[in-house]
């Protein structure tokens, strides 16, 4: 499949790439290209314009600041899986980047670019042929949803697997655009709109995340269940963080819903106590309902369900193993 035309520009700097956007409405960033490109293939985005900021040398960085992690929205999710630092202070984030797709998309594709990827959905992404065969869908460009029946709403999920890791963690990230920057919890990022999954203002650049101190303090893993783990989008994802000195947890999932979720009412109901068989038990049931996953992919809701507090409970035993040794 060939690319649809379109206009290239290729900015030096943030302030640049920001003024670009700006000027052309349609336009969308370009980075390592792994999602919109094969969106574009597929004729499901088709932006007149591609802003390129791969070249923009001072977004690819990981720093320590005072205890926190700064990395930069270029850098490459093979130097995150690798960096010394992170596999060992912050594991869930290490292998959440270790397990998209495949070594080349690891290496072309950016966290940020990972963090803003579009929602999938069965009837999104796929052929210009294969959805010749019904209307199209409102994510594309339609009217109605074909996962609901409904009209101007669009149920697609977002299946990033960097996002719950970096959830639980209570991570932050840094906006840039029309001249002023703006800091806000990762969970602001994202809109729960399956069509319009991020909430970035117009020209606005995701240019930094931020991870706080106290989050190396803890243990945390990410596990996921997909049909080829090496390769394809998660089915569901789990993650868990907990305090080495307090019996504080933290739980997010991915694929279950229009975004990705942290799950609250697990944590409170988990606080206070030891991660014991019973309770990771009841936990399991509870990680269920924290998300009502629907028919949008080749599994079942209740598949999912299920799959939530499965992973939840691998997710626990790794860390918790981690914490022992």
């Amino acid at each position: 499949m060939r690319l649809p035309k379109f206009d290239y520009l290729l900015p030096g700097s943030i302030a640049e790439a920001v003024a670009m956007l700006q000027d052309r409405p349609a336009a969308k960033i370009l980075a390592g290209g792994t999602d919109l490109l094969v969106n574009m293939k597929h004729r499901v985005e088709m932006p007149p314009v591609l802003v390129n900021i791969k070249s923009i040398s001072d977004l690819d960085y990981i720093h320590r600041d005072n205890g926190a992690v700064r990395i930069g929205a270029l850098t490459p999710l093979k130097r995150i899986s690798r960096a010394p630092f992170i596999a060992e202070k912050l594991p869930a984030l290490a292998r959440a980047a270790s397990l998209v797709g495949s070594f080349h998309h690891q290496t072309m594709g950016t966290i940020a670019g990972n963090l803003c990827q579009q929602n999938r959905c069965k009837y999104y992404n796929q052929s210009q042929w294969w959805r010749s065969a019904r209307p199209t869908c409102y994510k594309a460009g339609g009217e109605i949803c074909h996962v609901v029946n409904k009209k101007e709403t669009c149920y697609s999920s977002y299946c990033g697997d960097s996002a719950p890791a970096l959830l639980v963690m209570n991570a932050r990230v840094v906006l840039q655009g029309g001249g002023s920057s703006r800091e806000i919890p990762l969970e602001e990022l994202f809109s729960g709109d399956g069509k319009s999954p991020l909430n970035l203002r117009k020209g606005e650049i995701l240019s930094e995340i931020i991870i706080p101190a106290e989050t190396a303090d803890g243990v945390s893993n990410y596990t996921k269940y997909a049909n080829r783990e090496s390769i394809d989008f998660p089915i569901v994802g789990a993650a868990f963080w907990a305090s080495r000195e307090k019996k504080e947890y933290r739980v997010a999932f991915t694929a279950v819903a229009k975004n990705p979720v942290r799950g609250r009412r697990l944590e409170a109901f988990l606080d206070g106590k030891d991660l014991s068989k019973a309770s990771m038990a009841e936990a399991s049931k509870l990680a269920s309902k924290e998300a009502a996953p629907v028919k949008n992919s080749l599994f079942s809701p209740a598949h999912k369900r299920e799959m939530m507090g499965i992973l939840l409970q691998r997710a626990v035993n790794e860390a918790t193993r981690r914490s022992c040794e």
